[in-house]
């Protein structure tokens, strides 16, 4: 057992309960699949074990888990659950975007829970809405698959036998092919490359104080088929023509709207019940920005974040040097910043990014914890390369 006096954060079921909600949380809480989840969380952010259903009421333990191997072990978790050129001109960002003018967001109403959306504003937040009239769809001929990679870079920390913490971020890589008719077989292939950056300690010192960091950070690992692209099902969903290309609410699955205010109003209600709802209807809004939704759907996603009002809008590039509209938010009290990275000229998702804005468990401020690059492209035949 590692010494714990060794290790600078401790856990309570509420703090780690939060920091699902803050972090990966997609749905309000089912209080059997919290305790799952936490235990799953837990495990994966190589903490103690921790309380069974049955010892929710006594009073709550501490664990041994730091933060921000909470926020990698939660992105792990929910990428096993669901399952990702041209410059602008300053003109694109507004006085409004500047990270200095975004609205600060109202005090908790209680405890760690913020305050709801408003309701939609009348005139647009940020520049979002400009970008918006230049999303569009490439189009497919017979055949063909929209191809999606990624490249990913995951911060991770483990502890050894002697209690030593070492931290390293971890390399991934996806592919997806995506066929023209959705109710086809889509294929995927995703990969822990295994190749790590230490941070904190080294490989052979970490081996040798048998500290396990062979986890995967992306599953379901290896080549995988799927009709639909239900790689992952969610409660037994089967690929029909009224269930491919739909989302997850607390009713049930439900086909996108393509009406900005209709986008709004449901992104704002299913967050509405969750710790932090800005962050939430964010993160939502940013999956229904997929390639694997049209451009009615993204256009409109993209007029309702030009609603929101608690976003900063600017300029920057991806971390392989292509010119992005950076579309961010802070959250855990200041502490992260949840980035997405967008293509000036039609707002295809290039990547994104949780930079740490304070020294927080290790991570020094300015230090990314998770960085993504993704790139959009044409394929000819299932599994090939990109032609265009």
């Amino acid at each position: 057992m590692p010494d714990k006096e060794n290790v600078h954060e401790m856990w309570s079921d509420r703090e780690i309960d939060e920091a699902m909600a803050l972090l990966y949380q997609d749905v309000p809480i089912n209080k059997h699949a919290q305790v799952k989840a936490r235990a799953q969380l837990m495990r994966a952010a190589g903490a103690d074990e921790i309380a069974t259903p049955d010892q929710t009421a006594e009073p709550t333990p501490r664990r041994v888990a730091p933060f921000a191997a909470v926020a990698a072990a939660v992105a792990v978790v929910v990428v096993g659950a669901v399952v990702v050129v041209s410059t602008a001109t300053r003109d694109d960002i507004g006085p409004a975007q500047q990270p200095g003018s975004v609205m600060p967001r109202p005090p908790a109403t209680s405890d760690s829970q913020h305050a709801p959306m408003p309701a939609m504003p009348d005139q647009p937040q940020n520049s979002l809405n400009n970008l918006a009239t230049r999303v569009t769809d490439t189009p497919l001929g017979p055949g063909q698959y929209r191809y999606v990679a990624t490249h990913g870079w995951n911060r991770q920390s483990t502890e050894g036998r002697s209690g030593t913490k070492y931290v390293y971020r971890g390399e991934y890589r996806t592919e997806t092919w995506i066929p023209v008719n959705q109710e086809q077989e889509w294929l995927s292939r995703n990969q822990t490359t295994g190749k790590r950056q230490w941070i904190t300690g080294t490989e052979p010192e970490a081996r040798a104080d048998a500290a396990f960091f062979e986890s995967k950070l992306i599953q379901p690992d290896g080549e995988n088929r799927a009709r639909c692209g239900f790689f992952v099902p969610v409660n037994s969903q089967i690929c029909a023509p009224g269930t491919v290309g739909t989302i997850r609410t607390a009713t049930g699955f439900v086909k996108p709207p393509t009406d900005p205010l209709a986008v709004y109003t449901l992104l704002a209600g299913e967050s509405a019940t969750l710790a932090d709802p800005p962050l939430q209807f964010f993160r939502s809004a940013r999956g229904l920005l997929d390639a694997r939704y049209p451009a009615a759907v993204r256009r409109a996603t993209l007029e309702a974040l030009s609603r929101h009002p608690y976003l900063a809008v600017t300029n920057t590039t991806t971390s392989d040097k292509r010119p992005a509209i950076s579309v961010s938010i802070d959250y855990a009290n200041g502490q992260l910043r949840e980035e997405l990275l967008l293509d000036p000229a039609n707002g295809t998702v290039l990547g994104r990014l949780t930079t740490a804005l304070k020294d927080v468990d290790g991570a020094k401020s300015g230090e990314r914890i998770y960085d993504e690059v993704q790139s959009v492209g044409v394929a000819d035949a299932i599994g090939a390369p990109p032609t265009r």
